[in-house]
């Protein structure tokens, strides 16, 4: 399955409302700790196959709640990792998890656990409200950070980073052929694609796109290094390569992108041979910004690259390079990004939460030959 975005991409959400009145954090989250231990038990699918009895995980769960509920959080910390261990996309786990982290001053275990409750779960959703909540309400010792929802009906996808680098191949002005080009370019055609790729002379047919300057490939590459320090921190690996037949991750030029995006990232099929990552980055848009093209270019190629590793939702803060469709910032803003990076924090512990959870959807790299 493909799923493909742009970063001016318009598109219609219906964002439900949630007020949530507390009298103290403590009260509220021992309020919530109580209705959850009333509620009926079940039994997780990652637990089943993990061979774990729902009674033993249940069992687990309750002397968790007890030992939260009596305050008495290094132990409850103890008992809810082991529920997360059991049981990872459980998001009342991982909450209780980073609220008992929290009230034990484990700041970092805490960080990590409330980011992973907004990461695996639908914005309005309720863990997903309570741990944004408390990321808010404890700034000062969280740096304001806002992690964005990567959930999409429920699922997770991500590159699986056991099986090596992602290779990225970018190119030289060349765009895809008659039929492909920009807005004709959907997902289902992504499969035909993918054979064409490794026929024989494919990519020296191809032709140059108008409005290319030969810099802007660099710039690209800029851009996508901007997400370097992902493998530093061990989140996954990706490297630049010459031969597009052996790349995971292609980007090719058009004119127009089609609506109002002027970037697309189309992601592999699963389950389908030698299926690859497609981007295209229109470039009659760069024309308008004369001077500040680098700049401008720089950030869509962030912004997609953000996507290639798996940011498919968006941001709704304007400061973060994985900002929503239809967002825009101003002249002043843009300055910044001459020099340094526009990721954020918010999009830096976004894809780090992503990848420490089991997703539905893993992207496999080919092996190097």
């Amino acid at each position: 399955m493909i799923d493909n975005s742009g970063r001016l991409k318009s598109k219609t959400k219906a964002i439900a409302s949630i007020v949530l009145s507390v009298l103290s954090f403590s009260l509220a989250a021992n309020l919530e700790a109580a209705a959850l231990k009333n509620k009926t038990k079940t039994k997780t699918k990652s637990a089943r196959q993990a061979g774990v009895s729902a009674v033993g995980l249940e069992s687990l769960k309750q002397k968790a709640l007890q030992m939260y509920m009596v305050r008495n959080y290094p132990e409850a910390c103890k008992l809810f990792r082991e529920c997360v261990k059991r049981e990872p996309r459980d998001a009342s786990f991982q909450y209780y998890l980073g609220v008992s982290a929290l009230y034990a001053n484990e700041l970092e275990v805490a960080e990590h656990a409330l980011c992973r409750v907004v990461v695996m779960t639908e914005p309005t959703s309720e863990w997903g409200t309570l741990a944004g909540n408390a990321l808010k309400d404890w700034k000062k010792q969280f740096s304001s950070i806002r992690p964005y929802s990567q959930s999409e009906n429920g699922n997770l996808r991500r590159w699986d980073k056991s099986k090596g680098e992602i290779k990225v191949w970018i190119a030289d002005g060349l765009q895809l052929p008659p039929g492909f080009v920009g807005p004709d370019l959907t997902v289902d055609k992504c499969r035909t694609l993918y054979s064409l790729f490794d026929r024989p002379g494919f990519f020296s047919r191809l032709d140059r796109v108008e409005h290319y300057v030969p810099n802007y490939a660099s710039i690209i590459r800029e851009g996508i290094n901007d997400w370097a320090w992902v493998a530093a921190e061990g989140i996954v690996k990706f490297k630049f390569v010459d031969d597009p037949k052996n790349a995971d991750v292609l980007y090719f030029w058009c004119p127009q992108s089609g609506g109002d995006s002027v970037g697309r990232t189309f992601y592999p099929w699963t389950n389908t041979a030698r299926a690859r990552c497609i981007v295209h980055v229109e470039t009659s848009y760069l024309r308008k910004w004369g001077a500040n093209t680098p700049k401008q270019l720089r950030e869509t190629s962030a912004h997609e690259f953000g996507h290639v590793l798996g940011l498919g939702q968006h941001s709704n803060l304007s400061s973060d390079v994985m900002r929503g469709h239809g967002e825009t910032i101003s002249w002043m803003q843009q300055a910044q990004y001459s020099n340094v990076s526009p990721v954020t924090r918010n999009d830096f512990v976004t894809l780090r939460a992503l990848y420490e959870l089991p997703p539905d959807y893993l992207y496999v790299p080919f092996v190097d030959k």
